[in-house]
């Protein structure tokens, strides 16, 4: 986020050395594993790293040795981190209006389908950048294959404009819920009712027919759809139907009197060389809040057919990480964070559990000689 903001310039990132959490110790250490992670997560994404206790005389002595080492390690491979641009070419609207202003149906933090999101891409090992909603000018979203928009429900007219001129000149869009009312023309939809939530279950979403976004939902029909949806009209082919709400209990009562229904579960739609995809439903936020793969998958198969499976660096291999790659003054640095933890969305993470093999495929730029891979 701070990176989408400053646009080169410094960002710091001040890291506690002590038990920052709920409940708050301010003089004891926090976990190893976990501030480094914190510093690990700050160079890799391209800020400069603070790691700072508070009080003149600490009898807590353990953060120490945590920053030594770190540190120690940073200052040895510092040409490595002095970064001259990210090598992403998916990016992800960070929407500060929306979640600063607008209250989605069904309550909840407003970041959750941002999260829903992120957990979804990590899980894809996709290299993203976040694009702030006030620069989505032409010369920042030229670089960008696909851009994704979790739940932007606000956008003013010229947001409005700059992304029909993305997906003029060839940009791909993916978007979910809220995203369609003022997105509504680009993706070639009309709002059909008012938002439906759940009645006592959240509504199902039945394919019709073939698509690449089916990917490993080869031996079912029906697939979870959200918590909430904003009913919309399509004039396109319908590939995955609304399958609206019916009971959960009791064990009796738990079917469906309508099995299929003309209403889009998703939008897919080619104009050119854009690909365009939309999700009627929360299916992010539903995704963060449940824990359903399903969800996720779905998200993932979505924004890799968006970027017609083109990726400038793929890692590949057992475990939970998240990527950063950058163009820097040696050459080419690809961080690979190793969230694979118990611990991995709660504090604190104990100790770093190993990732085995994994192989990474860089696409350097025309002309240019590779010399030596390191692992630092």
């Amino acid at each position: 986020v701070a990176w989408s903001v400053m646009k080169g310039r410094t960002v710091t990132n001040v890291t506690g050395s002590y038990a920052n959490a709920r409940p708050l110790w301010r003089h004891t250490s926090k976990s190893a594993a976990e501030a480094t992670m914190w510093m690990a997560q700050t160079t890799a994404s391209g800020m400069v790293p603070w790691y700072h206790w508070l009080g003149g005389a600490p009898e807590d002595q353990r953060w120490r040795e945590t920053g030594r080492s770190f540190f120690q390690w940073h200052a040895r491979h510092e040409a490595h981190f002095v970064n001259r641009r990210p090598l992403a070419n998916l990016g992800v609207v960070f929407a500060q209006r929306t979640h600063a202003l607008h209250k989605a149906p069904g309550g909840g933090e407003a970041t959750e389908f941002l999260q829903g999101l992120y957990y979804a891409l990590l899980e894809g090992r996709f290299l993203f950048d976040f694009v702030h909603e006030d620069d989505l000018e032409p010369d920042t979203l030229k670089k960008y294959a696909a851009l994704v928009l979790p739940n932007t429900a606000v956008l003013d007219t010229r947001q409005v404009g700059q992304l029909r001129q993305y997906v003029a000149a060839g940009g791909s869009l993916v978007a979910t819920f809220e995203a369609g009312r003022p997105l509504a023309e680009l993706f070639g939809i009309q709002v059909a009712g008012a938002i439906e939530g759940p009645r006592g279950n959240s509504y199902y979403a039945r394919i019709e027919q073939p698509h690449e976004i089916w990917q490993g939902f080869e031996n079912t029909k029906v697939l979870p759809g959200a918590e909430y949806r904003l009913p919309v009209k399509a004039s396109g082919k319908l590939l995955l139907s609304v399958v609206r709400p019916y009971p959960a209990y009791p064990p009796e009562m738990v079917y469906t009197e309508t099995p299929r229904t003309d209403e889009p579960a998703i939008v897919v739609e080619e104009k050119g060389r854009s690909r365009l995809v939309y999700f009627p439903g929360d299916i992010d936020r539903a995704a963060w809040r449940s824990g359903n793969t399903d969800l996720s998958l779905l998200l993932q198969n979505a924004v890799r057919w968006a970027l017609r499976g083109q990726a400038p660096v793929s890692v590949t291999g057992d475990g939970m990480t998240e990527l950063f790659a950058w163009e820097t003054e040696p050459g080419y640095a690809v961080h690979i964070l190793n969230y694979n933890n118990p611990n991995m969305t709660r504090g604190w993470l104990r100790r770093h559990y190993p990732l085995g093999p994994q192989r990474v495929r860089v696409e350097v730029a025309a002309g240019v000689r590779i010399r030596r891979v390191q692992a630092l």
